[in-house]
């Protein structure tokens, strides 16, 4: 596909988007009713509560400030706890720890922990800045080094990281959804992902084991850019701990190679040049996990599932990563392939 078809693709496109009206609702009552409840369980009188995303709220005390928190089993919010004490106490001061309560608070269906508050930099982290992609990664690497000693501890609480079994479930819920995307997206190019999808988990269910052989760490599992805050004070934090589960410590750095590459423009010298990933882009394993379409597929199983496709603010950078990076991602593809090829 040439650039001038991309471009135009996506210029059409862009044209119908802007004429779409955003409209926001929220379920005012349930909100009203929570606050209640909270308020009424709390040692302090609230003086505000705001809802940041789902069921994550910022709630403000007249002594302090702490994120609430829902959860949908009473497990889950006691492994959370757990984790971050233990992570504390490992030594691994950059996240956060519960308040602790009495009792769990229990609304509706979901138990709400209590999490300290960290007050975010001006600044916030960016993986577009080469700065924050290098202290994040030195972060999650010091992340892994302590949960590779608490790793036997939760061996019977977490479940086991499978990468190549999400990759394969999230390339047949894409596919089911391309009729949707085609709407989009010309066939040519998911045509395209969707055989680099193939390709990548055929050739990384085959050499996966090599990953496994290393010390099992506990992995976050989600190193998206909004999960390392930097604090006031210039501390920079890993947060949210929903997805850990145990396995090879390669698998977060795979993630976190996915994240980066956009901002590297697709090129794999870049990559080399971040000393923590050098170690993995030895293995067959880990170049054929990069070349998985990790990124597209997720986004627009996203979109379609919360029914987000007329939303131009989600739509937008989507195309943009879908069309507009093609041509840069086939050249990454076929320099990553061709790598492989001179190892045999």
């Amino acid at each position: 596909m040439e650039d001038t078809e991309c471009q135009c693709q996506c210029q059409d496109l862009m044209k119908r988007v802007m004429n779409i009206n955003i409209r926001r609702g929220g379920d005012d009552y349930f909100f009203n009713r929570l606050f209640s409840y909270v308020n009424s369980e709390l040692d302090g009188n609230i003086q505000g509560m705001e809802q940041l995303r789902g069921n994550v709220y910022l709630v403000e005390t007249e002594d302090t400030r702490f994120i609430l928190k829902g959860y949908n089993d009473l497990r889950k919010l006691k492994i959370q706890e757990a984790f971050a004490s233990s992570l504390r106490q490992s030594g691994f001061g950059s996240s956060y720890g519960f308040v602790r309560m009495n009792k769990p608070l229990q609304f509706e269906g979901l138990y709400y922990g209590c999490i300290e508050y960290i007050d975010q930099h001006e600044n916030r982290f960016d993986y577009g800045l080469q700065a924050d992609r290098d202290e994040g990664i030195k972060l999650l690497d010091k992340f892994h080094d302590h949960t590779s000693l608490l790793a036997s501890s939760y061996a019977g609480m977490l479940p086991r990281g499978d990468l190549a079994r999400k990759w394969h479930h999230r390339k047949k819920e894409f596919t089911t959804n391309l009729q949707a995307v085609h709407f989009y997206v010309n066939s040519a190019v998911t045509g395209e992902v969707l055989n680099w999808a193939e390709v990548s988990l055929k050739n990384f269910d085959a050499s996966k084991r090599e990953l496994e052989q290393e010390q099992p760490v506990i992995l976050h599992g989600d190193v998206a850019h909004h999960n390392f805050l930097r604090s006031k004070e210039g501390r920079l934090y890993l947060i949210d701990y929903d997805l850990i589960s145990l396995g090879p410590r390669a698998y977060d750095m795979l993630q976190y190679a996915n994240r980066i590459l956009p901002f590297l423009d697709w090129d794999f010298e870049s990559l080399e040049k971040i000393g923590h990933l050098k170690k993995w882009l030895g293995y067959e394993a880990f170049l054929h996990g990069l070349l998985y379409p990790a990124d597209i597929l997720r986004e627009w199983n996203r979109l379609l599932r919360e029914k987000n496709h007329i939303s131009p603010y989600r739509l937008s950078p989507l195309i943009e990563m879908t069309i507009n990076q093609f041509q840069q991602r086939k050249k990454f593809h076929d320099d990553v392939t061709s790598r492989l090829h001179s190892w045999k």
